[in-house]
């Protein structure tokens, strides 16, 4: 016990004297430590070191881009971004059509998409969270973010036919202001070379439209309802005088401009560019229960379409939809007149009388959603059910005539009606033909083409439940009007992917 107090008594002498020494070596001890000029300095140059290195983009080529586009508050628009695809191809040693090929994700040299973060410039080995093969959503810092609130603008790339590698950049509506600028990094890698695109993207505000109207056109435009977006053509138009009026070389240099409720012109298209909605007053509107109609132009020609359930025979609207050119304007005032359509078919003689048919869909799988040829079916409902194209068409669009998958009845809305799943009549299918909603069960979708004119079954699969090495799925569609049915066994051969 006395050698253990010894050594312990030792211990605290020396931690004693080692205290008093460094409490006598730094009189602030007790006391906040201020930086010397020497020691600012360092953690600057360490600061700088650590932004130098995240502002460092690790690529053995850098390409940079800049692309403008106007703010949209409703459409994805934008602008494209012509990419050196002789440029990146050298750097990699293959040729332009390999690497194009493979970017576009049909197959080519073993060439990996991917995004550098702009925060960090970190690698994000993600090869695409948008539309195509390789291509990104980015937010207002640059960073890789899926569609959403934090979304601002995207980057899809396409190989083209004619050999130019594009970048179709675009943004998500309503989220960009005037002048904010939006830089991002896509990025390549093959083998140990490493390749990276810097774009900035610009946005825009539209500007007042201050132009001369220097040609006014009054022109009519009579329709039947169409529920189906279908279009016609506004006859009397004369494109090569408007075009001559404006001053412009062609068409592809001409805005269209439609009117606000104010007097103002519209300039943001709402509609298949360039084009736009109108509400049941005429003025530039948007789709949904209060438009009327839409106008667009296409091929030297103005388009009119209607809103589905909206335009009923007597009615009419009258819109403007003017081209304008280098502060010019020609000015297309057009009133579209609604009326009852005249069926040009003689309804069939005789009772209506149920039939029961086999027919067979083939197509190869593919990616795109692509449809089978239209198989015709209607002179069989006409002579089934005793009525013309125009009355099935109808019929099938108000609910008085129904077409089931596998039974009449069988999982109907709440009036009765069918409850479809796919573009109305039609279905979504699972693997044993049966009636599915959009999801993991569903292989195959099934519609009937209506119009006033044509009755036609189609089909195609699903990208990513059907599979690519073929299947083939068997339904019954079942079309049902006061108890006269007309069925069809159905047969839909997915071959393998060509």
């Amino acid at each position: 016990m006395k050698k253990l107090s010894y050594i312990l008594s030792g211990l605290l002498i020396a931690g004693c004297s080692a205290f008093f020494s460094s409490c006598g070596d730094n009189e602030n001890f007790w006391g906040p430590h201020t930086l010397t000029d020497d020691e600012i300095a360092e953690m600057a140059r360490q600061d700088s070191i650590k932004q130098a290195q995240r502002e460092r983009i690790d690529a053995d080529l850098i390409l940079e881009y800049t692309v403008e586009f106007f703010i949209s508050a409703n459409s994805y628009d934008g602008g494209e971004v012509k990419i050196d695809m002789d440029k990146i191809a050298s750097e990699f040693g293959i040729s332009k059509d390999a690497l194009g090929t493979a970017l576009n994700g049909d197959g080519g040299a073993d060439v990996t998409g991917f995004a550098i973060e702009g925060s960090t410039h970190a690698d994000n080995m993600t090869s695409s969270n948008s539309g195509a093969y390789w291509g990104h959503w980015w937010d207002k810092d640059g960073n890789v973010k899926n569609w959403g609130d934090e979304a601002m603008v995207f980057a899809e790339f396409e190989y083209t036919e004619d050999g130019e590698g594009i970048f179709h950049v675009g943004q998500y509506p309503g989220h960009l202001v005037a002048d904010q600028q939006v830089k991002f990094i896509e990025a390549l890698k093959y083998q140990d070379k490493r390749v990276a695109i810097v774009i900035t993207a610009i946005a825009r505000e539209r500007g007042e439209v201050k132009a001369t109207v220097v040609a006014s056109n009054k022109l009519t435009v009579e329709t039947a309802p169409n529920d189906t977006y279908a279009t016609v053509s506004v006859e009397g138009f004369d494109a090569d005088a408007a075009l001559a009026a404006l001053g412009a070389g062609s068409w592809a240099d001409v805005d269209w401009v439609s009117t606000n409720a104010d007097g103002s012109y519209a300039q943001e298209y709402s509609a298949d560019a360039p084009g736009f909605w109108y509400d049941k007053e005429g003025f530039s509107g948007s789709w949904g229960d209060n438009a009327s109609v839409f106008a667009t132009f296409q091929e030297g020609h103005i388009w009119i379409g209607q809103m589905p359930g909206q335009m009923t025979a007597g009615s009419s609207v009258t819109i403007n939809f003017s081209a304008m050119y280098n502060n010019k304007i020609v000015e297309n005032i057009i009133t579209v007149v609604i009326k009852e359509y005249e069926d040009p078919e003689t309804r069939p003689e005789g009772t209506p009388a149920s039939i029961e048919r086999d027919i067979t869909l083939t197509k190869p799988y593919d990616a795109d959603w692509g449809a089978t040829d239209d198989f015709d079916v209607k002179e069989e409902l006409r002579q089934c059910f005793k009525m013309t194209t125009y009355q099935i068409f109808s019929a099938l669009k108000s609910g008085e005539m129904n077409m089931w998958c596998g039974e009449v009845g069988k999982d109907a809305n709440e009036d009765g009606t069918a409850a479809y799943t796919a573009d109305a009549p039609g279905y979504w299918l699972g693997a044993e033909g049966q009636r599915v909603t959009w999801g993991d069960e569903a292989i195959v979708y099934l519609n009937l083409g209506i119009s006033e004119e044509s009755l036609a079954f189609y089909s195609g699969n699903h990208p990513e439940n059907c599979s690519p090495n073929g299947q083939t799925i068997k339904t019954k569609m079942i079309l049902e009007k006061d108890g006269v049915t007309a069925t069809f066994n159905i047969t839909i051969n997915i071959t393998a992917a060509q």
